[in-house]
């Protein structure tokens, strides 16, 4: 099968082979296909063309582009088996930790000898026990000793402790811990804590009962789900039939580390967020409490201010009493009266009045003037 061929040729053979068939006899993927018909402006047939030339009916086919003054060779790989197999997860990982330490990671089909303690205590038939207070479960505390929940038929229960035991080795050498409350289990990457727990898929069957009533129930398939993350940050990674976990695990060690960092990164932007309105909203407490102090002041100096105008112009009638001749002796005595009362009144003289020294100056106006 050629390797080489000059547009015209490639060109030709796009019109006689399928994408399928590029992609199946030649190391490279639709994408890349795509790119290289691109880059030689070199014209594909479009959507429907091979139903028609099933049917036999008739296709307008392009000229191959004169106006293309680049390369005029094409060069493809052929697939083997050798260059096409699927890259071990340990391989993967490597590429995508390249910058740093790689790991093995092959999932094995069998639990090792010396499992990690986690899985240990799933395996244990007495597993050590959070306490509960007073019948009270306090989700508030963390353990380093708990399970992570698996909820599986038994093939599956296995091959999820297989899958977990990598994973958690992994992660442990990637600097990273478990904890534990009750049924729950955390990874902390970076300090943020993600939940994490697996479980096995399922798919729904229904049923007609003789009396014609639908039932439908969920029937386990045997493929495996984990699941990070709770509420909003909740995320499924799915097993498929010709997909297993342990083939995804790279992308979920990539996802879990890149996720925990932005919420770092937004649990510290948060704070500082939090830290600059309590020092915002302690000023403004600070400036509302020295305003209602200086409004008081301002009060009392208002207070005073009208005792004094009141006072000022009681005496400038006393004052015009005593130029009047003409008063009775029963004003006179009130004159004289009053002349106390004002020196009382005032509030730069406040001469003491033992009858009225239980009494409010500017109330005592107030009800006066009332």
């Amino acid at each position: 099968m050629k390797t080489e061929f000059d547009r015209q040729e490639f060109f030709n053979l796009c019109w006689e082979k399928s994408i399928a068939w590029f992609c199946e006899n030649y190391l490279l993927s639709y994408r890349e296909f795509k790119n290289i018909s691109t880059k030689y402006q070199i014209p594909l047939p479009p959507n429907g063309y091979w139903m028609k030339r099933k049917f036999g009916k008739e296709i307008n086919k392009p000229d191959l582009p004169k106006t293309y003054h680049g390369p005029s060779k094409i060069h493809l790989v052929l697939r083997t088996k050798e260059n096409s197999r699927k890259p071990k997860t340990a391989e993967k990982l490597q590429r995508i930790d390249s910058n740093s330490e790689s790991y093995v990671l092959e999932v094995p089909k069998k639990l090792p000898k010396n499992p990690d303690p986690i899985i240990q205590e799933m395996l244990s038939d007495n597993p050590k026990k959070h306490p509960v207070v007073n019948n009270i479960w306090d989700y508030t505390k963390r353990y380093n000793y708990g399970r992570i929940s698996v909820s599986a038929s038994i093939k599956p229960y296995k091959r999820a402790l297989c899958f977990l035991n990598t994973f958690i080795k992994v992660m442990k050498t990637r600097g990273h811990y478990f904890l534990f409350i009750y049924e729950r289990a955390y990874i902390v990457i970076e300090g943020i804590e993600i939940a994490i727990r697996m479980r096995e898929r399922s798919k729904r069957v229904y049923e007609t009962e003789k009396s014609g009533y639908r039932t439908s129930k969920l029937v386990p398939i045997g493929l495996l789900t984990i699941i990070t993350g709770e509420y909003f940050y909740k995320k499924e990674w799915q097993e498929t039939p010709t997909r297993s976990l342990a083939e995804k695990l790279p992308l979920i060690i990539t996802y879990l580390e890149k996720m925990a960092k932005q919420e770092r990164i937004r649990k510290v932007e948060n704070e500082k967020r939090l830290k600059e309105q309590a020092i915002k909203k302690k000023k403004e407490e600070a400036r509302k409490k020295l305003q209602t102090e200086e409004i008081e002041k301002l009060r009392f100096i208002k207070q005073k201010s009208d005792l004094w105008h009141e006072a000022n112009k009681i005496r400038d009638f006393l004052k015009a009493c005593d130029e009047n001749e003409n008063l009775t002796e029963e004003m006179k005595k009130l004159v004289i009266f009053g002349y106390k009362k004002v020196d009382w009144l005032n509030p730069l003289i406040s001469s003491k009045d033992e009858l009225f020294d239980d009494l409010d100056p500017h109330k005592l106006l107030e009800e006066i003037k009332s």
